[in-house]
């Protein structure tokens, strides 16, 4: 019995190590120029360039800031993970009509990501209008990481 509490207490640890590697490669900055409006959560903000960044003090919450400095929104994010390993480092929107909602967030070679949760009214478009994936390939991305 003592063994094989000990074989699951030690797969249990390679699988809490394992969750924690990938977490912690998700990039850290992204510069991104986006060619169109978009929400997040309940925020519009307008086509330009913008940093992207995930906070090391508060797991889950990311930092969006035009390239002025004079618009700053903290979002929370979840775990996502890609059907393939994307080739270049993105953001994903998910777009309804002529409206853009960030989604997704990949690196470059990594499948694991993170995701951004759909406000109300994004679920509401959902039911409404069929969703279509828009790519914006990101022009910078730093891993502190590697």
């Amino acid at each position: 019995m003592k063994k094989l509490l000990m074989v699951v207490l030690t797969l249990s640890l390679f699988a809490i190590e394992g969750v924690i590697r990938a977490r912690a490669q998700v990039v850290d900055t992204i510069g991104a120029d986006v060619p169109f409006g978009f929400t997040i959560r309940d925020h519009t903000l307008p086509a330009g360039s913008y940093a992207i960044k995930r906070l090391d003090s508060q797991p889950g919450v990311m930092e969006i800031r035009d390239a002025d400095g004079e618009r700053v929104l903290l979002f929370l994010t979840g775990s996502a993970q890609s059907a393939k390993e994307p080739k270049q480092t993105e953001l994903i929107f998910d777009r309804f009509g002529d409206q853009y909602f960030l989604a997704e967030i990949f690196e470059a070679g990594n499948g694991a990501g993170a995701q951004v949760p759909k406000s109300r009214a994004e679920r509401s478009l959902e039911k409404q209008i069929a969703t279509v994936k828009v790519s914006v390939p990101a022009r910078t991305a730093l891993n502190a990481m590697k």
